[in-house]
């Protein structure tokens, strides 16, 4: 079996973080709450204290706990056209997709329950397990433990996609699911 790491914010799931600063009231990505974030991606607070935390903020003080999750939420939009059917194509095609993403419980949990195709996907190794973000060497590490050096590793962001060379990686930066299919049948 083969196996390609698959990162999820806009390969899988598109997703608009800065608009979901804004329905907040922030304007553009608040450094405060991005550090909040980077910790709760990382594993190292609970959702309850990333709440907290956020409605701790002037611009979040008039919001409830369940407004903070919606708008959170709203930075997941839809599945990327044409994954769904690619991912849930790869198991029978001998290629074992693999999460390999920097994300929160709470947005694994949504992602799941968005992209159709994760049910092809029961593995990942995700920041808030490592305790550490892409590109840190303890990422590389975690997958190549359990699963030997990727197939392939795909990412829209060109920094990561970089790093992932430099570790030794074969990679696709990720534009369409048509691209990704014919880079993985080719």
């Amino acid at each position: 079996m083969k196996y390609l790491a698959l990162d999820i914010g806009n390969v899988c799931i598109a997703i608009d973080p800065i608009a979901a600063f804004a329905k907040m009231g922030f304007k553009g990505a608040d450094p405060a709450l991005l550090a909040v974030e980077m910790k709760f991606e990382t594993g190292y607070i609970t959702a309850d204290e990333f709440c907290r935390a956020v409605l701790s903020t002037d611009a979040a003080k008039d919001k409830t706990k369940e407004q903070l999750c919606e708008i959170f939420d709203s930075i997941l939009i839809s599945p990327v056209p044409g994954m769904t059917e690619l991912i849930a194509s790869l198991p029978a095609r001998g290629i074992q997709p693999v999460f390999f993403s920097d994300i929160s419980t709470r947005h694994l949990a949504k992602t799941r329950e968005m992209f159709p195709a994760a049910k092809f996907v029961p593995y990942g190794i995700y920041s808030f397990t490592t305790g550490v973000m892409k590109p840190h060497t303890l990422m590389y590490r975690a997958f190549e433990a359990r699963f030997g050096k990727p197939f392939l590793y795909t990412d829209d962001r060109a920094d990561l996609i970089s790093a992932a060379q430099k570790w030794g990686w074969e990679t696709h930066r990720f534009t369409d699911a048509a691209t990704l299919e014919k880079v993985l049948f080719s």
